[in-house]
């Protein structure tokens, strides 16, 4: 399995849990999803950099592609990172903060 997802997949092997779809677009040669939560994963360790996580947190994902010609030519994906973070017990935008008026 050597390609981009590689990291992503080995990080949440123990628990990774589809919740569906809010949405599902379509418009010429765009498409997409999202979901609020999304996915629901509990991190295995390294993941970001982050140690293994002490329970499943939410990550909301937004993704887009792009067609050509009939084949899948871009894929954005959007995370909300601070988001899932947040639930791992990191406060970016706090730490931030406190980083900023020292």
């Amino acid at each position: 399995m050597k390609q981009h997802a590689e990291p992503f997949v080995e990080a949440f092997a123990r628990s990774r849990v589809f919740n569906g779809h809010l949405c599902k677009l379509a418009e010429g040669n765009f498409g997409g999803f999202f979901g609020w939560a999304n996915l629901t994963l509990q991190s295995d360790g390294g993941f970001m950099g982050m140690h293994e996580g002490a329970k499943p947190a939410d990550m909301r994902v937004v993704d887009m592609y792009r067609a050509q010609d009939g084949k899948l030519v871009e894929n954005w994906i959007f995370i909300d990172m601070l988001h899932y973070l947040n639930m791992q017990g990191l406060d970016v935008l706090a730490r931030m903060e406190r980083l900023n008026t020292c």
